[in-house]
């Protein structure tokens, strides 16, 4: 699911270092965290720590007793002077009488444990109103190139903010083929125009991606900016036969295209529209009854309006 793949994410960012307690913790905070804890980046340090802890611990205290140790080490959600990811590593080894390697695999169990909890959780008590990521995507436009010699994929979104903004996350999974073998191979990442690529982190497996963009400029509220991103996939790597938006933000209007190789044409193409994760896997393998067929191009092109957030929309292809 899309929520507690992206929160195990962040949680297991957030750990890095002296987890939280390293400077600016709202900082740190992807999205996800954001909202379930109800921290804004205006929030004095201590005011994000506390709000974060008082959700983790929350959820923590369900978890078996070696696993909620296993989060509260691994975040620094206790009250211990402020130590490294690897000392507080070493540190839970002794606690739970094992060996380093297992005190991780336990610090990623309770990383698992405490994101599908947080399924259920209700949300921060504030008298604000829940400040999501500042911005809202009033266009999306994506162009997934299969006719060049490796996939090329070019995403346009012109965004706008809901209060002043100066930085992005953006995100793309890049899901594994049933028969893909090793290990993901990293994508050659662009920033074409209107911003500036400042991280990327693909994840423990290497296939969601967090990208950090920074604007030219602070936006103040309403105002907009377009920007485009290009991603290539390393020669042999085999992606899923579909592309789809998945809106983790408000989206107004979305458009895929994809462009087929006319050497190698799908045998059948299909419109997937407000895909829910659970059905994404089979939306995507069995065609459905929007069928499409690629023009003298060789192109497929779908639009959206008022996309909802977490679910699919795109296009998907058999051979």
């Amino acid at each position: 699911m899309p929520f507690e793949d992206d929160l195990y994410q962040e949680l297991v960012r957030l750990r890095r270092g002296r987890g939280l307690r390293e400077p600016r913790p709202a900082e740190r905070l992807g999205p996800q965290l954001r909202r379930l804890c109800g921290v804004t980046p205006a929030d004095p340090d201590g005011v994000a720590r506390r709000r974060v802890e008082a959700v983790l611990g929350e959820l923590a205290a369900d978890l078996p007793d070696d696993l909620r140790v296993a989060a509260e080490r691994s975040l620094a959600l206790d009250d211990r002077p402020a130590s490294r990811l690897t000392q507080r590593a070493e540190t839970l080894a002794r606690e739970l009488r094992c060996s380093g390697r297992t005190a991780r695999r336990r610090m990623d169990e309770a990383a698992h444990l405490l994101a599908r909890a947080a399924l259920n959780h209700p949300g921060p008590e504030r008298d604000d109103a829940d400040p999501g990521s500042g911005w809202r995507v009033r266009e999306f436009t994506g162009l997934l190139r299969l006719d060049t010699a490796t996939p090329e994929l070019y995403e346009t979104r012109t965004v706008q903010a809901d209060r002043p903004l100066d930085c992005l996350t953006i995100r793309l999974d890049l899901p594994p083929r049933p028969d893909a073998e090793g290990p993901a191979r990293p994508l050659v990442i662009d920033a074409l125009y209107g911003v500036t690529l400042t991280e990327v982190d693909s994840g423990p497996d290497g296939r969601n991606y967090r990208l950090a963009v920074a604007l030219p400029r602070t936006l103040k509220p309403a105002e907009q900016l377009e920007f485009c991103l290009h991603y290539r996939v390393p020669p042999g790597q085999p992606i899923r036969d579909h592309c789809a938006i998945v809106p983790l933000d408000p989206c107004d209007q979305g458009r895929i295209r994809v462009r087929f190789d006319p050497s190698d044409p799908p045998a059948e193409v299909w419109r997937l529209a407000a895909v829910t994760p659970r059905q994404m896997d089979q939306a995507t393998t069995v065609p459905g009854p929007d069928r499409l067929g690629p023009d003298a191009a060789g192109e497929v092109g779908v639009s959206f309006r008022g996309l909802r957030q977490g679910h699919g929309y795109g296009v998907a292809w058999h051979r």
